[in-house]
């Protein structure tokens, strides 16, 4: 007698990401109470089992849905507005935008990561650091996602004490009474704001909604950045930034989250020449921290981050890889970090299209290795998938396809002019595909797009909404800075960094 299911999927070449990496080019998944029950041979599977829902995914690849370890949210609603030395005006976030605008900006990323094949995203409120002066940016971010089906990790924290990004006093806008309405906020407000939201969305959405901890930089920064205006640290500032990296972990720790951070070439050099050894091995202890980019670590950052397995967001296709040089992918890897590709989205010139940065990241690191035997495919998908939720300390529970794991899974059409003849399916996937080629996305054994229609969301009024508010925000502002001009026309460089 066949057992009764939720849903079945067959017929499709399945890569399962787990341990041993089998693939099954007639593979099967069967799906009950939104967990993995069983997988194998597409006869062997729809002969124990019989579904109320079924799809065929006969010329498609089946694999573990998508985990982009990193982004911003906002950045989707600048595109178009990106100048190569000037870069994006990331101060309206924090002048000229309204709770409405905010909303539209995360119904179309959710929409696009959907559209990818992405069930898994981490996204800061804002740009560096997050918007949190008030909670209602971080509310509408996560009603969006809930309301799309996907998995999100919100992440919010207060301003960097040394390198804040923004002038001081702080001041946002606010939007009161129909108009924006200039507010000073301080540290403390966005420490209350920040505990507020993890608490109250850490865990919901059916679990499909967690937070994190993403105080800008954890050790400081200590490389410049090219457009903002900045000292680096030095011997002074250390007793300010051991107490703020002290306050954030025991802050993480007691509301159960991760810390999503950024680091760059010296930070882990300048705690250990200022505290050494111990201090910092007890600021890593203990697992839970995410460092974004890791451009140009040297080998002794990366040998400490790899001796505590923190977890890297690498990001292939960004300008910290002409400021600092590259992320050192195979030596953190060898050193013990979990390692995730994402897209840093969707900033001005990269969208949430995760299919564009495989291939992208093994450049980089053919380059730096002067070898392009390194990172194969199933390497490079792995770190789109499982890899990428180890990163997020979820890799329990998505991320590769086993029996008892949550239902998350994508599959990927093969049969497309641009793949072609396939082959090897993983090599043809990390160098090949596209976000157009994702054709059906299943959360928790829910499908939330068939046959690129997605079922939860109302496209059309997405794009709509999203196009009348970033028209209405650009209406009002001056953009010019940051328009297409004459100096794409021209060779172009970023200016030099201070001295």
């Amino acid at each position: 007698m066949q057992q009764p299911v939720d849903l079945i999927i067959s017929g499709g070449h399945v890569l399962t990401l787990d341990a041993a990496r089998p693939e099954l080019p007639d593979g099967a998944i069967a799906v009950a109470g939104g967990r993995i029950v069983a997988l194998g041979e597409s006869a062997d599977i729809l002969a124990r089992f019989v579904a109320r829902e079924t799809i065929d995914a006969t010329g498609t690849a089946v694999l573990p849905g998508l985990v982009d370890a990193y982004a911003h949210a906002g950045h989707g609603m600048m595109r178009g507005l990106f100048h190569p030395v000037n870069g994006a005006p990331g101060h309206l976030y924090w002048s000229a935008t309204t709770p409405n605008w905010w909303r539209a900006d995360a119904e179309l990323a959710a929409l696009e990561r959907l559209k990818a094949g992405v069930t898994t995203g981490q996204t800061i409120v804002g740009a560096t650091p997050a918007r949190a002066d008030h909670p209602v940016f971080a509310d509408v971010t996560a009603k969006a996602y809930v309301e799309a089906g996907l998995r999100l990790v919100l992440g919010i924290g207060p301003p960097d004490p040394i390198f804040p990004h923004l002038p001081e006093p702080f001041a946002a806008s606010l939007w009161e009474d129909g108009r924006l309405v200039r507010r000073p906020f301080s540290t403390e407000d966005t420490l209350r704001v920040s505990a507020d939201v993890i608490t109250r969305w850490h865990g919901a959405g059916d679990g499909r909604i967690l937070a994190a901890l993403a105080p800008p930089y954890l050790f400081g920064r200590h490389v410049p950045h090219r457009r903002i205006a900045n000292r680096m640290p030095d011997a002074s500032d250390a007793p300010v930034i051991l107490a703020h990296a002290r306050a954030m972990r025991a802050m993480a720790r007691e509301l159960g989250v991760i810390i999503h951070t950024h680091m760059f070439k010296g930070s882990v050099a300048y705690m250990l020449d200022q505290f050494g050894r111990a201090e910092v091995d007890s600021l890593l202890e203990g697992g839970g921290l995410v460092v974004a980019h890791a451009n140009g670590l040297a080998p002794a950052e990366i040998e400490v981050l790899g001796a505590h397995g923190v977890g890297i967001a690498t990001v292939a296709f960004t300008h910290e890889n002409l400021w600092y040089g590259m992320a050192p992918i195979p030596a953190l890897r060898e050193a013990g970090c979990a390692i995730a590709i994402t897209t840093d989205g969707a900033a001005t010139y990269t969208p949430y299209d995760l299919w564009r940065e495989p291939a992208r990241a093994a450049w980089n690191q053919w380059l730096a290795a002067d070898t392009q035997a390194i990172l194969p495919p199933e390497t490079l998908i792995g770190m789109m998938t499982i890899e990428a939720a180890e990163v997020l300390g979820m890799a329990d529970e998505i991320g590769s396809l086993e029996i008892g794991k949550r239902a998350d899974l994508i599959c990927v059409d093969l049969r497309t002019p641009h793949i072609g003849a396939v082959h090897d399916v993983a090599q043809s996937l990390v160098l090949y595909a596209t976000a157009a080629d994702v054709r059906d996305v299943i959360v928790d054994g829910e499908i939330l797009m068939r046959n690129r229609q997605p079922l939860r969301i109302n496209e059309a009024a997405v794009l709509a909404n999203a196009r009348a508010e970033a028209e209405a925000m650009a209406a009002a502002q001056d953009l010019k800075p940051y328009r297409r001009a004459e100096a794409w026309s021209r060779p172009t460089r970023w200016p030099s960094p201070p001295a």
